[in-house]
């Protein structure tokens, strides 16, 4: 008998020990049906090996249709790639450069400018573009560069998103970081 006790007492202990840690349990977000990849290239290289030009691409890789703004525009709500450059002198005296540039317009109706302007990516499909580096090589000191891109997808206000989706629409939601890439410069 004491033992049916003691068990149960000590089934109630763990019980009361879980329930905390359930309640402290985030919900998890559900899972976005958007698989996109986002691969940079090395296309054309100074006459010193260096990147010169880079194709930047954006695949659907998933099993569904995405829609989306074309990749280069202005940096707005429209979201886009943007391309980000760092460079660290080898003289510590010297510093450090940054750079961005992005690639995202007033419209009238959301829903009437997606239907008009935005495009659809069938599963397999990709855009392609290129960034030219050599400005940013320019007048470079010795250092060390490193370079990444990354696609921001636009900021559609909940309530959009919604008038989307009713709409058959399915669009990104999450940025998208892409491989960093480094190399000295002498």
């Amino acid at each position: 008998m004491r033992r049916q006790i003691g068990c149960a007492v000590l089934a109630l202990l763990m019980g009361a020990m879980a329930q905390p840690a359930a309640a402290q349990q985030k919900p998890e977000k559900p899972d976005s049906p958007v698989h996109l990849e986002l691969i940079t290239e090395v296309a054309a290289t100074t006459e010193d090996g260096l990147p010169a030009a880079l194709r930047i691409t954006l695949k659907n890789a998933g099993n569904i249709a995405v829609d989306l703004p074309m990749l280069q525009s202005d940096c707005k709500p429209e979201g886009g790639v943007g391309f980000h450059f760092s460079w660290r002198s080898s003289d510590d005296r010297e510093g450090v450069g940054n750079g961005y540039g992005c690639a995202a317009d007033g419209h009238s109706s959301f829903l009437e400018h997606v239907r008009r302007d935005w495009i659809r990516l069938q599963p397999g499909e990709f855009l392609c573009m290129s960034e030219n580096l050599r400005g940013y090589l320019r007048d470079l000191k010795p250092g060390t560069v490193e370079y990444w891109v990354q696609f921001v997808p636009s900021s559609v206000k909940p309530e959009d998103l919604l008038l989307l989706q009713s709409a058959g629409y399915v669009v990104p939601t999450e940025n998208i970081e892409g491989v960093h890439y480094k190399f000295a410069v002498h």
